[in-house]
C-alpha cells in the first residue's frame, strides 16, 4: 500500500479485499448500508478471528470523511488497519491485543462527496456536505448555481475584481495572497468569492449548490433543527449514511471507545458540544478524558487536546455526542492536520494570517499548490482576476500531494 497518496473508492475498496485476502484471520470487511447514491459504506473488522467471538469482545470504533473535503482521515483510518495485521506478528503488544479486543473501521462514511472532490472541480472547503440536493434559494430549482470552472483548469479557485473601494491588496512579500488593507490605506480589490457565474439569471452566483447540509448534525443527541444549528436537515438520522452507522453502532454493543477523524487544526477533541450537556460527563469519565487527551498531546507535538463547546463552538445533533451520550462510548474526534507540522513551528496566527504554507509550498512544492492569478472577462462582473489555493492545499496534508497527486 502507497501512504503517500490519496485513495478513490475503487483503490479503498480493492485495499480492503488485498487485506482480508493476505490475512483472513485478522480482517473481514463488509457493507454496512448504501450511501444516498447508491455506493457501499464499508467497515473492516479486526481482530484475531482465531480467538473467540469477535462481538463478544471490547470493541473500538473508528471513522473518517464523514466530511468528504478531508480526505486524510479515511488515510489514518486505512493506515490503523494495515498497522496492526502487518504488526500482529511483529509486535507481541498487538497480537495481544487482537487476542482480547476488536477493531470496527469505517474509513468512509460519505463515499458520494469523497468521489465527487477528488473527481469534480472544487474548492478545499466543497464538497464537505453529502450530495442529496436541495432547492437553497427557494426558486423551485434544485442545485442548478453550482460552482462554475471558468478557465477549465479543474480548478475552483478565488474571484476578484480591482475596486476603488476595495478592502484587499496583494501581499508585497507573496503575490498569491490577498490581505486586508489596513485603516487608513487604500485598498485595490474586492473578493467576489469563489469561481462561479448567475446559472439562473436571479443576479446570484453560487448560491444554489448541492448539498448546504452538515451530516456531522444529523444526529440522534440534541439535535436542533436548521434555524438553531445550521446544516441539520428534517430529523436526526435524515440520511442514509448516518442511519447506516448508527444501526452498526446499536447492534454492537461491544463498541467501548470511537474516534472520528476530521480535518483541519491539530485538535484532539472530546464533547459535549453543547454547554447545557457538561452536567452529563461524569467527574470520573472527565478523569479518563483528560489522561487520554494529555497523552495524546505527548504523541501529537503541535495538537491541542480541548472541549469542543469551550474551546471550539457550539455543536447539537454531533456524532460525537451521540457515541459518547446515547450511547456511553468513549469518544475523540481528532482535527487532523495544522500548520505546526510543516516547519515544527508554532503558527502565531490562524489559517488565513499564517505564512507557513506560502513558505511549504515555495520550498517544497515549488509552486504547484496555487493557481497564479489571470484576467478573465466574466460575463456579470466584467474583468477579473482568478486563482488561490487549489483544492488540495492547506487543509489537506500537502506531503500527501508531493508524490502522486490525488485529483
Amino acid at each position: 500500500m502507497n501512504w503517500s497518496r490519496y485513495h478513490d473508492l475503487k483503490q479503498m475498496e480493492q485495499f480492503y479485499k488485498d487485506l482480508q485476502k493476505a490475512y483472513p484471520d485478522l480482517v473481514k470487511y463488509e457493507s454496512i448500508g448504501k450511501s444516498y447514491e447508491g455506493r457501499d459504506i464499508f467497515v473492516l473488522t479486526v481482530t484475531d478471528f482465531r480467538e473467540g467471538k469477535a462481538d463478544r469482545k471490547p470493541a473500538m470504533w473508528i471513522d473518517g470523511n464523514i466530511h468528504a473535503n478531508e480526505l486524510q482521515g479515511s488515510e489514518i483510518s486505512m493506515y490503523t488497519a494495515w498497522y496492526l495485521v502487518e504488526n500482529f506478528n511483529n509486535v507481541p503488544f498487538i497480537k495481544e491485543l487482537l487476542k482480547d479486543k476488536v477493531f470496527y473501521i469505517a474509513p468512509t462514511i460519505n463515499p458520494d462527496s469523497r468521489e465527487y472532490f477528488i473527481y469534480n472541480p472544487n474548492t478545499m472547503h466543497s464538497s464537505r456536505t453529502g450530495r442529496r440536493p436541495f432547492d437553497n434559494d427557494g426558486d423551485g430549482l434544485v442545485a442548478e448555481d453550482l460552482y462554475d470552472d471558468l478557465d477549465g483548469d479543474g480548478e475552483i479557485v478565488m474571484m476578484r475584481r480591482k475596486s476603488k473601494t476595495g478592502r484587499f491588496k496583494i501581499d508585497p512579500d507573496n503575490p498569491n495572497r490577498m490581505i486586508m488593507a489596513k485603516p487608513g490605506e487604500v485598498g485595490e480589490y474586492e473578493m467576489l468569492g469563489f469561481e462561479g457565474i448567475d446559472n439562473d439569471g436571479d443576479g446570484l452566483v453560487n448560491e444554489d449548490i448541492t448539498g448546504t447540509y452538515d451530516p456531522n448534525r444529523d444526529w440522534g443527541w440534541n439535535w436542533q433543527p436548521n434555524y438553531v444549528q445550521g446544516g441539520a436537515l428534517y430529523y436526526p438520522g435524515t440520511l442514509p449514511e448516518t442511519q447506516a452507522v448508527k444501526n452498526f453502532i446499536y447492534s454492537h454493543p461491544n463498541i467501548a471507545g470511537a474516534q472520528s477523524y476530521h480535518n483541519y487544526g491539530g485538535m484532539i477533541l472530546r464533547g459535549p458540544g453543547a454547554a447545557d450537556d457538561e452536567k452529563f460527563y461524569s467527574r470520573k469519565d472527565v478523569q479518563v478524558y483528560d489522561a487520554l487527551g494529555k497523552t495524546g498531546e505527548k504523541m501529537l507535538p503541535g495538537y491541542d487536546y480541548i472541549v469542543i463547546h469551550k474551546d471550539l463552538y457550539t455543536v447539537f445533533g454531533g456524532e460525537i455526542d451521540f457515541l459518547a451520550l446515547t450511547r456511553g462510548i468513549f469518544t475523540f474526534s481528532n482535527e487532523l492536520m495544522t500548520t505546526y507540522k510543516l516547519f515544527n513551528e508554532k503558527s502565531e496566527g490562524g489559517l488565513r494570517q499564517s505564512d507557513e504554507y506560502y513558505e511549504f509550498d515555495r520550498l517544497l512544492m515549488f509552486g504547484d499548490a496555487y493557481v497564479p492569478w489571470k484576467e478573465f472577462d466574466h460575463p456579470q462582473y466584467g474583468k477579473i482576476e482568478i486563482g488561490g489555493a487549489k483544492k488540495n492545499y492547506t487543509e489537506k496534508s500537502p506531503w500527501l500531494l508531493i508524490d502522486g497527486r490525488s485529483a
